[in-house]
């Protein structure tokens, strides 16, 4: 409800960042959980929450794998959205993976919810975690229909890669979330969104040599002529929407524990080279003058995979915006950036 404060977590990301200026956007306070002072004073400045930093409050935790990390966090709050967690970071060695990937995942989640559940009056959590919290890559690329019932994960080492590891560490925050409903059956309930790859406009990237970064990477990578070298599933999501679904997940009208997948075109296939023609039809000009380097390359391939978003839909009420959209929202910021729109 409007005037209610929020703690959110992993604002300085892409995820976060769409999310907290959707949250102030709806009349909630927010209190910013960062890392350091300068983390916050950065996203602060970004012209998006310009007219909301009377609504915002920042919070310093140094460490979000430490147990009680969020003991003062969440103190006063009614809603937590918990948007924080690691990356699939380039390193090597099952050590590695333990220790920066998979721990501090399955740490940094049950941690909130443990200082969540010390206080009283927090009402609900909202957490960001990933279709692959219930499928894993090779499970999805079977072109099994995948819904929030699917349970098809991958989580026992040794791990080909970092990238399996990150897999296998979004499984098993989910799994360690759904045991602490089970065991400690808190009074607050929880809300997870699980996303596939998101793309869209990332407003805390204020340089064109950013523009690549994270997801956004998938697709501009090959507009921008770096040819993908593997196959890619089929499937993607706009980080609007993703935000929207934050923002909707915490209505007190949503009552009890969900899971809602965040796919575009639910049910259906997406073709990541279908961005080329989309580029050609929506941005003719900047087209023909070159800004743009696929034809150098070979179109990427995708794999097909069939997500069922069609629950968020329903209960949230609203319609996912299309792969086109996203196209658009991302291609349109690297232009802008470029000063050609």
């Amino acid at each position: 409800m409007a005037g209610d404060l929020v703690l959110l977590t992993g604002a300085t990301g892409m995820i976060g960042f769409k999310t907290l200026v959707e949250v102030v956007k709806a009349g909630y306070k927010v209190r910013v959980a960062v890392r350091n002072q300068a983390g916050f004073d950065r996203i602060t400045a970004l012209k998006p929450l310009a007219p909301y930093v009377s609504q915002l409050e920042s919070i310093i935790v140094l460490d979000i794998t430490i147990p009680g990390a969020y003991d003062e966090a969440v103190k006063g709050v009614k809603y937590v959205v918990h948007i924080a967690s690691p990356l699939a970071l380039p390193v090597e060695g099952e050590e590695a993976y333990q220790t920066q990937i998979i721990q501090p995942a399955i740490q940094g989640t049950v941690g909130i919810l443990e200082s969540a559940n010390k206080v009283s009056g927090i009402e609900k959590i909202v957490i960001t975690a990933s279709v692959l919290s219930v499928a894993s890559i090779m499970a999805m690329a079977t072109g099994t229909k995948v819904n929030e019932e699917t349970r098809a994960t991958s989580t026992e080492g040794p791990f080909a890669s970092s990238l399996f590891a990150y897999e296998a560490s979004k499984a098993l925050a989910f799994q360690a979330t759904e045991k602490f409903i089970a065991d400690k059956k808190p009074a607050f309930s929880v809300v997870n969104i699980l996303p596939v790859f998101v793309v869209g406009r990332d407003d805390t990237v204020t340089d064109v040599s950013s523009i690549a970064k994270g997801t956004n990477g998938l697709m501009m990578g090959p507009l921008l002529g770096h040819a993908r070298d593997q196959p890619l599933l089929g499937c993607a999501v706009h980080v609007d929407d993703v935000a929207k679904m934050h923002v909707l997940s915490l209505e007190p009208s949503l009552k009890g524990n969900h899971d809602f997948l965040a796919c575009a075109q639910p049910n259906e296939v997406v073709d990541w080279a279908d961005s080329f023609e989309i580029v050609k039809k929506r941005f003719p000009d900047a087209y023909a003058n070159g800004a743009f380097k696929f034809e150098s390359i070979p179109r990427p391939v995708s794999v097909p995979a069939y997500i069922d978003s069609t629950k968020a839909e329903k209960a949230l009420g609203f319609k996912f915006k299309s792969f086109e959209e996203l196209t658009v929202s991302v291609v349109g910021h690297y232009l802008e950036l470029i000063g050609s729109n």
